[in-house]
Order: C-alpha cells, then sequence, then structure tokens
C-alpha cells in the first residue's frame, strides 16, 4: 500500500450545492436584526451581502456559524 492510498482511503470529498439566494436572504434578515437591536456596525456588513459573489457568501456565513447545511440543495429537491 502506497502512502497516497492511505492518505485517502479512496474516499472522495462531496461539494455541496447551496441554495446562495436562500442563505443571502437569510444574512440579510441576520444582519437587519443585529442592525435594529443596539448594533448599528451591522449595516456595513449588510451592504456587503448584495454585493458578494456565492463563495464569499459561504465563508461570511462560516466565519459567523451558520451551518451551511440548512442551505444545502439536495438532490430530492433538484426537477428531473
Amino acid at each position: 500500500m502506497s502512502r497516497q492510498q492511505g492518505a485517502d482511503s479512496g474516499k472522495r470529498a462531496r461539494m455541496a450545492t447551496i441554495d446562495v439566494d436562500k442563505l443571502r436572504d437569510y444574512m440579510t434578515d441576520y444582519f437587519g436584526t443585529a442592525m435594529f437591536n443596539s448594533y448599528p456596525a451591522a449595516i456595513l456588513d449588510l451592504s456587503g451581502i448584495e454585493s458578494m459573489s456565492g463563495h464569499e457568501l459561504c465563508q461570511k456565513a462560516e466565519s459567523l456559524g451558520i451551518d451551511l447545511r440548512d442551505f444545502e440543495i439536495r438532490e430530492t429537491n433538484l426537477p428531473e
């Protein structure tokens, strides 16, 4: 057995597809609520949410502890 075989054991990482629109809406609500609850600096984050790419949005969500699995598009939800 080579080192490489032992390292990955033949397993492949699965990449999830995230519903970016749903995540963006959630984060808009998240920062909007923070802004009106004694955290006015949230307006800076709120203004950036609209211009973020899907990748940037996911990174920001993860840094805030948001579970991206809640926004995962599962194969059963895809049209045939």
